[in-house]
């Protein structure tokens, strides 16, 4: 049991985000507490985190007394809350999704309340006002864009974000919201959306040096990688005195279906990628603009490290460490 409460618990730890910020709040000095219900510990090793120097809890979010425990044994004074059903998960699965996405928020604000925790930072989407977008829409995608979310998924970010803003309010602790761009890396394929796993067969075919043909019915996207956002999620938990509780996280970079095949090539040359047109799988209107960052870079010091060219080096070197490629 910890005497000292400076632990910062991760929920879902050993995930694409999860695994990063584990990592670097390790580099920062700081005492995170992996929890999971499943660890995922090739991941975590390809990452560069070693289990031994973390401690870890195997535990379910939707086990209250379980997360109190954890809390309470290791000392935690936050929180990152990123344990969730991802994307189309939630779309095949929504009564699942809904209960894990939503039940688990409560559970983790329930537990922060009872247990003095200062601060939960929740990585949410921004898909949260999707339908606010669109012909006619905002010129400038800031945090300030009401919510309508168009999918269950959408909707299960947007209810935690005000439960959590209310719990908050009520019961005096900080609910920091980090809203991801559409997000990729070297994650494990069964916990990825579409437009992830596209890239992911990308990636691999070119480590492969396999041709490959992978449909891709999206138009220009702001793609966000998983160790930016970590950055950001991290950056949201440790910085003192903020003026706002939501942050933009992304690269400020649109790219295309053929604009990441092209980057890709310069890694891999001999790479053979052709892109086939498909239906989208939700009825999203396109974003052709990025969002607004200015937020998170004055406040967070939030910057991207990896644009799409290096960002898709890194993920060829990492999925490489975790499937012996």
């Amino acid at each position: 049991m910890s005497k000292n409460k400076d632990g910062i618990l991760v929920t879902g730890g050993s995930g694409l985000v999860g695994s990063y910020a584990v990592r670097m709040l390790l580099q920062r000095g700081e005492r995170p507490v992996l929890f999971d219900v499943a660890v995922n510990e090739r991941l975590l090793a390809a990452v560069g985190v070693d289990l031994k120097s973390i401690s870890v809890v195997r535990g379910d979010i939707l086990d209250l007394p379980g997360l109190i425990s954890a809390i309470r044994d290791h000392g935690i004074d936050r929180i990152i809350h990123l344990a969730a059903f991802l994307g189309e998960e939630v779309q095949r699965r929504p009564y699942s999704g809904v209960r894990l996405n939503l039940m688990g928020t409560v559970n983790v604000l329930e537990a922060a309340r009872l247990e003095g925790v200062s601060r939960v930072t929740f990585p949410s989407s921004g898909t949260v006002y999707l339908g606010s977008l669109g012909e006619g829409g905002p010129k400038k995608i800031d945090e300030t864009i009401p919510l309508n979310p168009l999918s269950v998924y959408a909707a299960t970010k947007a209810g935690s974000e005000f439960l959590g803003r209310t719990y908050a309010q009520r019961f005096g602790f900080e609910f920091i919201v980090v809203r991801f761009a559409a997000l990729y890396g070297p994650a494990p394929a069964g916990l990825k959306a579409t437009r992830e796993l596209a890239i992911q067969a990308m990636v691999r075919a070119a480590l492969k040096g396999e041709a490959a043909s992978i449909k891709w019915p999206y138009g220009p996207s702001e793609l966000l990688y998983g160790k930016d956002a970590a950055k950001g999620t991290v950056l949201a938990c440790l910085k003192d005195k903020l003026t706002d509780n939501i942050f933009h996280i992304g690269s400020g970079e649109m790219a295309t279906g053929e604009q990441i095949v092209a980057a890709l090539t310069k890694h891999f040359p001999k790479a053979k990628i052709t892109l086939l047109k498909g239906e989208r799988p939700m009825p999203y209107p396109e974003e052709r603009i990025p969002h607004d960052q200015s937020r998170a870079l004055a406040q967070l010091g939030y910057e991207p490290d990896y644009l799409l060219e290096k960002a898709l080096g890194d993920y060829a070197e990492t999925l490489r460490k975790i499937e012996s490629i």
